[in-house]
């Protein structure tokens, strides 16, 4: 199973991107062997039809699940009809949602670490459930336990007025 997550970085250290259409790239990680792959996203710098431009990438590249912020209304119709999985309202590091995901990194790189501890954390995909941790402002350091529903990308920390990310207990 191929799962490709929106990221403006190169690898599973980086941060998922809130918008499928405009992220830079997309990092496809291979749940049986775990290889880890990086490709441009060809709508990133496009006037419009971003969206549209993301999601055919993904089409072509055989992905089963994406693993985003969101994805715009003119993409979700061309993914659904080709049968991908859509995870949304994601945030954080993409080495947080690898177990979840059902994807593990190859071990002989050094930049591919995800914790395995007994207990961890692992994000649900259920309608309406939000994931476990909390949300955290990377330019401040305030942190909250917000319960709004919304995801923590969308909300703007109370403290300093920047965006707000999920982080993992």
């Amino acid at each position: 199973m191929k799962t490709a997550f929106s990221t403006n970085g190169t690898s599973i250290q980086d941060y998922i991107e809130p918008a499928l259409g405009r992220c830079k790239n997309f990092l496809v990680v291979e749940s049986g062997s775990g290889a880890v792959r990086v490709v441009p996203n060809p709508g990133a710098a496009s006037a419009g039809g971003a969206g549209v431009q993301a999601a055919e990438t993904l089409i072509r590249l055989g992905i089963d699940k994406l693993v985003t912020g969101s994805v715009g209304p003119n993409a979700r119709p061309l993914l659904e009809a080709a049968g991908m999985v859509s995870v949304t309202g994601q945030s954080g590091k993409i080495s947080a949602h690898l177990p979840a995901a059902g994807c593990l990194p190859e071990t002989d790189d050094p930049r591919a670490t995800v914790s395995m501890r007994s207990g961890e954390k692992t994000l649900g995909t259920d309608a309406g459930r939000k994931p476990a941790g909390y949300c955290f402002c990377r330019h401040c350091g305030h942190q909250t336990d917000d319960d709004s529903g919304l995801p923590c990308f969308k909300l703007k920390c109370p403290a300093c007025g920047f965006s707000m990310e999920r982080r993992f207990n």
